[in-house]
Formats: structure tokens, sequence, C-alpha cells
């Protein structure tokens, strides 16, 4: 009993200093970086209370994305950018490396996974008018962050250099020579010359790994600033009311808000919603609920699919029918439907390019002042369409491609 409480008492002496220099540590990095006032402000904000586990999607978002990167940066570890070596790395990790294997299924249920939540996040934020003054701006980036992750897909896709991805590749740099006066040069740029070879797969390396990559991660953080600036708009439930308030009801809300909450109150009835929550515990739990169990399906995933891998490229293989990601099936529809060579720029580029423009300028055409989706039909019904057209075009091509 004596030896217990001694040696008890040595363990004492031994885990104090240790502690105290761990506090002391911390102290001198707080003085200098200020962590402790960051984190503050990061976890302790107004949030509005309704809706709360839609808002998480936002954060899935960032958490995929993240996990895109951590991935990605050991798949580098033995993937090797040439055309003789490329296939052979990732047989290699298929056959002989377990971790690797897990890794690399993860990094492409990851990227799928992400497509479909960035869908459902931008969706939410369509739904719940999000996007009007004074958020516009941080749509757009949205917009534009989600066009990134479509060519960091298709980019990627590439990269395995087996039948798929060098037929991939091919169609994607053929189409681009339909364009006007520039589609061949362009074309040429993409190849590295006027055929495909060990340029095109380091140039497509290149463009997944650094160019889109550093464009996406500087327009994170904007995005996230610009949230932070303005607050979560959330959905039309959090301002119920809102239009029947008189002006010394709506001060009152306004001044008794404005501490913890971070909008900029240039639209006075929807600057601040009626019920607001603390970001932290309450949101951080149902975000970290949300994205665990995200994680856990690409984990999941990663080990029961994997990654597939077909034979490596092979040039000569001319009646080899590449099938095209999933995401890109609306636009592999498109491409069959306008088949002639004068109309394939229209539907591959200038329908699609019409699309893209008027979802970046949907918060100016959408000048209603409500919140509620059936009182923007002028915006509404158009969406419905062209989300219709979208999954129609996907089922159409699913047909064709697999004889259904």
């Amino acid at each position: 009993m004596a030896q217990g409480l001694e040696r008890s008492r040595m363990a004492g002496k031994l885990t104090r200093p240790v502690s105290g220099l761990l506090a002391t540590t911390y102290r001198w990095v707080d003085e200098r970086l200020g962590v402790t006032d960051l984190m503050h402000q990061l976890l302790y904000e107004a949030v509005p209370r309704r809706g709360a586990w839609a808002y998480s999607l936002g954060s899935a978002t960032l958490i995929i994305i993240i996990l895109q990167i951590v991935t990605g940066m050991f798949l580098l570890w033995t993937y090797v950018p040439s055309t003789t070596e490329a296939w052979q790395s990732l047989n290699f990790i298929e056959h002989h490396d377990e971790f690797a294997a897990i890794v690399r299924g993860m990094h492409l249920w990851g990227a799928y996974i992400l497509f479909i939540v960035i869908g459902l996040h931008m969706v939410r934020t369509f739904v719940s008018g999000s996007y009007k003054k004074p958020r516009e701006l941080n749509w757009i980036i949205g917009v534009v962050l989600f066009l990134l992750v479509l060519g960091l897909g298709i980019t990627g896709s590439m990269l395995p250099w087996d039948q798929a991805a060098y037929w991939t590749a091919t169609v994607v740099t053929h189409v681009v020579s339909y364009l006007p006066l520039f589609g061949t040069p362009i074309e040429e740029i993409l190849r590295g010359g006027p055929d495909m070879g060990p340029a095109t797969l380091t140039r497509f390396f290149a463009i997944h790994i650094w160019l889109l990559p550093a464009l996406l991660v500087p327009l994170i953080g904007l995005h996230l600033v610009l949230l932070r600036r303005h607050g979560e708009h959330g959905s039309w439930v959090n301002y119920e009311g809102v239009e029947e308030e008189t002006e010394a009801e709506r001060a009152r809300r306004m001044a008794a808000a404005e501490a913890p909450y971070p909008a900029v109150p240039s639209d006075p009835g929807y600057a601040v919603p009626v019920d607001l929550d603390e970001f932290f515990p309450s949101q951080v739990f149902k975000d970290a609920v949300v994205s665990f169990a995200l994680v856990l399906i690409i984990f999941v995933m990663a080990i029961v699919v994997g990654a597939p891998l077909e034979r490596a490229a092979n040039p000569a293989a001319l009646n080899y029918v590449p099938t095209p990601e999933w995401f890109f099936l609306p636009l592999d529809q498109l491409l069959v439907q306008f088949p002639q060579a004068w109309m394939i720029p229209v539907g591959v580029f200038v329908i699609p390019g019409i699309g893209t423009t008027l979802l970046m300028l949907v918060p100016f055409l959408d000048r209603t002042p409500g919140r509620e989706p059936w009182r923007r039909p002028e915006v509404m019904v158009p969406g419905l369409f062209a989300v219709l057209f979208l999954i129609f075009e996907a089922m159409l091509a699913v047909g064709r491609l697999f004889n259904l």
C-alpha cells in the first residue's frame, strides 16, 4: 500500500513539470498569435436556430475538401505522372499496398460524395433565398467553387491512364477543338501537341494538383470570410413574421442580436434571424455528426468497392467506348444530341455557358423582397426545370450507355 502511494506521489511530481511546461508554452504562443481570442471568435457566435441540420452541408463540404487534399497528398507518394508508369503505379497500389488502396478509394468516393453534398448545399442556398442582399458575392463565389470542383473531377479521372482515362482525355480535348477560332490551339495546348502523349498526362496532372487547387483554396477562404461578415442567412423559416413586425419590434430584435450576430444590416428586415442559437456547442455538434457520417460512408465504400482500374491505356483500341463519370452524363448526352460539327459548340458550350451565367446572375434576377420559395416563382420554376432537365439528360445517357 505504502509503495503504491509512493509511486503515485512520484508520478505526480513527474507530471507537474510536464503540464507546467505545456501551459507555459501555450501562454507563450497565445500571447503572440491570440489563439484563445481566435477560437472564441470562431466558436462563440450566433447562428439561426431553425433548419440547423441543413446548414451542416456547408461544413461537410469543407471537411470533404480537406479529406480530398489529405488523401491526394498520400497518393502522390506512390503515383507517377508518366504514361509508362502511371497505370503501373496504381496497379501496384491495387494489388500490393492495402493502405494506399484504401486511400485511393477514399479519394475517389470522397470526390463522388463531394459532388452530391456541394450540389445539395447549393440547392439549399437557392431554395432558402440565401443569395439575396448582401450575400450576392458569396453566391457567385459558390458557383465558381462548384465549377472548380467539376474541373478537379474531370482532370482527376484522366490521371490513372487506363483505357477509361485515356479515351476520356481524348474526347474532352477533341471537343475543345470545335470552339470557333481558338479551338485547335487550345486543344494542342491541353495535349502538349497535336496528338495525345506524355505531355498530355503531365499537363492534366499539373492542372489537377496545382492550378485548380491554387484557385480553390483562396476562394474557399474568401467564401468563409464573407459568411462571417454577413452571417448565415438560413431558411425562410428563420424570418417568419418579419414582414408583420413594427419598426419598434424590428429595432429591438436588431439591437438584441447586434453583438453576437455578424450580419451587415443592409436589409433590416432580414439582416438577423428571428430565432438564434449558439454555434458552439449546438451547431458544432450537428456539423460534426453529418461530417462524421459522410466520412464514414466514404471509408466504407473505399473498403467495400474501392477504386476501379481498367486495363492500361491502348491508343490502338479504337473500338473502346468510353463511359463518362456520372456527374458528366448530362453533358455527354448533349454531345450525342448535337452530333454535327457546327452544332457541338451549341450543345457543349453555349447551353451550359448560358445556364452557368444565369446561375451566377440569380441574385440580380430575383428582385422579390420575400424569401419563401412560393413567392419567388420567377426563379424557382426555371430552377426546378433546370434540375429536371439535368436528371432527364442523365437518365437518357444511362439508358444509351448501358442499353437499358
